[in-house]
């Protein structure tokens, strides 16, 4: 008796969870398309750095969203098993009139789900789009806190073109001894030739 009491207790507990979780295997391929756009629009906001660093309503947005993905799988599950419900073959015009009628009861519920799903992905967008202005103002920050290291960099290129003119200098001073050791030479050359003997012809 004990054993069947908490077999019966565990069956209870099982459909209860159940109840807590959309399996995929659960839902239409419309539906499984819906549920993961609205998941991820969720894990954009909520991995946002926007939403990390409570620029925008953080504790709001950690309530709220779990809450909206979790009433939109609901929905979708339940739209998932009345479409999964329809017969495969109906048999005669009076169930094609029943089912033509339901579904499109059906299809207005789905279009519902469809435009709360388009609301948080625009809620997603709009948060993504703050997260890149948000990184830019970062990176603006950072490279002005590094501008006083630009303004010393750019103070030394005064102290570079004085350089240049000294080593302009020291070049034309080379160039200078490089032309007098030129024409000495030139000039050792030719009294090297004047003093050296004539060559005789056929020694």
């Amino acid at each position: 008796m004990m054993e069947t009491a908490t077999y019966n207790a565990a069956l209870r507990e099982l459909d209860e969870s159940r109840a807590r979780y959309v399996q995929p295997s659960q839902l239409t391929d419309e539906a499984r398309s819906l549920l993961a756009r609205a998941q991820q629009a969720r894990r954009t906001v909520l991995g946002s750095s926007v939403h990390c660093c409570d620029l925008i309503d953080r504790q709001r947005n950690e309530v709220a969203l779990p809450h909206q993905e979790w009433e939109i799988a609901e929905a979708l599950r339940e739209y998932s098993r009345l479409m999964k419900a329809e017969p495969d073959r109906p048999r005669g015009g009076m169930v094609a009139a029943v089912i033509d009628v339901r579904r499109k009861s059906l299809a207005a519920s789905l279009q519902g789900i469809q435009r709360r799903v388009v609301a948080l992905e625009a809620y997603a967008d709009e948060v993504r789009r703050a997260d890149d202005r948000f990184q830019e103002l970062k990176q603006i920050e950072q490279l002005t806190e590094g501008s006083a290291d630009v303004l010393e960099l750019l103070a030394r290129t005064a102290r570079h073109d004085h350089a240049v003119a000294e080593i302009d200098g020291m070049n034309a001073q080379a160039a200078a001894v490089a032309a007098t050791f030129t024409a000495a030479l030139e000039s050792a050359k030719e009294a090297a030739a004047i003093a050296l003997p004539p060559a005789i012809e056929g020694a």
